[in-house]
């Protein structure tokens, strides 16, 4: 500092202690708030959970005590009902008019009850097997011929059973002295010619029907609608081969269905097809004609299935099988009767293994002369 200069005033005086600054009590904050209230809420719920625990539990005591009073005295009071029950079914009843007779005892309830039920029972049953009976008696009566045994459906079986058996027995070996008077015979030694439809011939039941191969579009689209109705409109034609089953022939399982009765009023003419499908037996054989070409078959087993049994339609890939399919009882669809069968060869009656041809019939070599050949 230079001389002369004034000092100031603030340098001079001497520097003075600031008072304490007195700190303010702590408030308490919103977070211990909150936990008090949070608190005080679990401890109510517990509080009124252990009263609504101790009043359930007060209300089941009382419930068993009731339950247990109520067992004691059950058998009193189911005898006590049971008397009254039969004081009142076995009051007599006066009737308005009651025939005349002596000592006549007047009916009780319990009898003219017994009497209703039965006499409405009775109607009951009487008007529903009339009704029964009428809508499948094509069935029925069919049924009947059958075990009649009427001479028609006799020889009807045993043409058929020709028909079938034609090439199961070997033909008659012919020598070169062959005449003119049995030169006819040589007709035997030409191809069999099978029909111009595919037909399955079943002569235990006396059946020689078309075989109907309905479109598979609706299979392929998965419209089981429509699928279910081509199989309908194809069971007026004759027996329905299920589609997507194999082919006579073929390895697999060859799937027939047929209607064993169906309503009277409907189109179809083989509305009871197989109504005789359960006479068959195991051995039965029957034929199949398809494409022209004939397949035996011998019956090789019999069972009754639910209706949504659908591993019948399996296809082996090591057998050559045939299936027939109808419903049981004959006028209900409760179950499903199946038929399996094997294919055989034609002579000498041995099942026949994935693609093996039968055998041909036994012939001669021969060389006739023109002269006693069939004009």
């Amino acid at each position: 500092m230079l001389d002369g200069e004034p000092v100031p005033v603030h340098a001079t005086r001497p520097k003075q202690n600031s008072p304490p600054v007195q700190e303010k009590p702590p408030v308490p904050g919103l977070s211990l708030r909150f936990k008090e209230s949070v608190s005080g809420a679990i401890s109510e719920s517990i509080a009124e959970g252990k009263r609504q625990l101790q009043a359930t539990l007060a209300g089941a005591g009382s419930e068993i005590v009731a339950t247990r009073v109520t067992l004691r005295t059950l058998p009193e009071r189911m005898r006590g009902a049971l008397r009254n029950f039969w004081r009142v079914v076995n009051t007599p009843v006066t009737l308005t008019q009651q025939r005349p007779g002596k000592n006549r005892k007047p009916p009780t309830k319990l009898r003219l009850f017994i009497v209703d039920t039965v006499r409405f029972g009775g109607t009951f049953a009487g008007i529903f097997l009339v009704l029964f009976v009428g809508i499948n008696y094509q069935s029925f009566w069919q049924i009947a011929r059958a075990q009649l045994a009427l001479g028609v459906d006799i020889k009807t079986e045993q043409a058929l059973e020709q028909i079938v058996r034609g090439t199961l027995d070997a033909a008659p070996l012919y020598d070169l002295r062959t005449t003119r008077a049995n030169a006819r015979s040589l007709l035997a030694y030409l191809p069999p010619a099978g029909p111009f439809e595919n037909r399955i011939i079943i002569p235990r039941i006396g059946k020689n029907v078309p075989i109907v191969r309905p479109s598979m579009d609706a299979l392929m689209k998965e419209d089981w609608k429509q699928f279910e109705e081509d199989i309908q409109i194809a069971l007026r034609d004759g027996v329905v081969h299920y589609p997507g089953s194999a082919r006579p022939g073929q390895a697999g399982n060859f799937f027939i269905t047929g209607h064993s009765s169906y309503y009277p009023w409907d189109k179809g003419r083989y509305k009871d097809v197989f109504a005789r499908l359960p006479d068959l037996v195991i051995g039965d054989t029957f034929s199949v004609y398809y494409n022209g070409d004939r397949y035996t078959y011998r019956v090789t087993a019999k069972k009754e299935v639910l209706p949504n049994n659908v591993s019948v339609l399996d296809q082996p890939t090591d057998k050559r099988l045939a299936t027939l399919m109808t419903c049981v009882p004959v006028g209900t669809t409760l179950k499903r009767l199946i038929v399996t069968a094997e294919e055989i060869d034609p002579v000498t009656g041995e099942a026949l293994r994935v693609g093996e041809r039968p055998d041909e019939r036994p012939q001669q070599n021969f060389s006739p002369r023109l002269e006693v050949l069939p004009i």
